[in-house]
């Protein structure tokens, strides 16, 4: 009676023991540092996201280089010269081959007289008066209107640089050129001289040497 008891309880634990729960699964054990390793896996993959991300940094341009713009030279200034009759050609003529001419020539002269007669000793500041005798002995006719005595080189010893011929002048007839000086302020030796231009023809050399002292 009691063994029967006994096994009856022996049943009734076992059932119970076989509808109690299996237990749980137990966690893994985490190796030491294990925490660590995983907090720096999970950075760098956060940087490595956020790099992949951001917008590729801009590369910086190139600073432009100067440019040289291009100095444009003055164009030349163009002076014109008009030369009406009776005033001549002011200045120092630049001609060569300054001739009297003969009488086969078409335009030719004798300077048949100076005045002041040449080194003639004036003093500095002076005022006076030069003359020239001049004869035609070309084949064409002096005309006042076309016609001009003008400063042609040396010393500057004049007060106006032309002048037109007082008349007229034919074949073989006389002219007495005049002209305004005045001596320099220095002392020396000086020489001046005039010529006739007709028609931009420079001919007839009339010169003066005179001594400031």
């Amino acid at each position: 009676m009691h063994r029967n008891k006994l096994l009856i309880w022996l049943g009734a634990l076992a059932l119970v023991m076989a509808c109690l729960p299996t237990a749980g699964t137990p966690f893994p054990t985490l190796a030491p540092g294990a925490i660590n390793t995983y907090i720096v896996q999970t950075a760098d993959a956060a940087s490595t996201q956020t790099a992949v991300a951001a917008p590729a940094t801009e590369t910086p341009s190139a600073t432009p280089k100067p440019t040289f713009t291009e100095t444009t030279s003055p164009s030349p200034t163009i002076t014109f010269v008009f030369i009406l009759p009776g005033l001549g050609v002011p200045g120092t003529a630049t001609l060569s081959g300054l001739a009297s001419g003969t009488s086969s020539s078409k335009y030719g002269c004798n300077v048949f007289s100076t005045e002041p007669a040449n080194n003639t000793v004036i003093a500095p500041r002076t005022d006076f008066e030069a003359k020239w005798g001049v004869k035609n002995i070309g084949k064409e006719t002096w005309y006042r209107a076309t016609m001009d005595y003008v400063f042609y080189s040396g010393a500057k010893l004049h007060k106006v640089a032309s002048y037109s011929i007082p008349k007229g002048a034919e074949t073989g007839k006389n002219v007495f050129l005049t002209v305004d000086m005045e001596a320099f302020k220095d002392r020396g030796t000086y020489t001046t001289q005039w010529a006739l231009n007709v028609d931009n023809v420079y001919f007839c050399p009339m010169t003066l040497t005179i001594v400031v002292k």
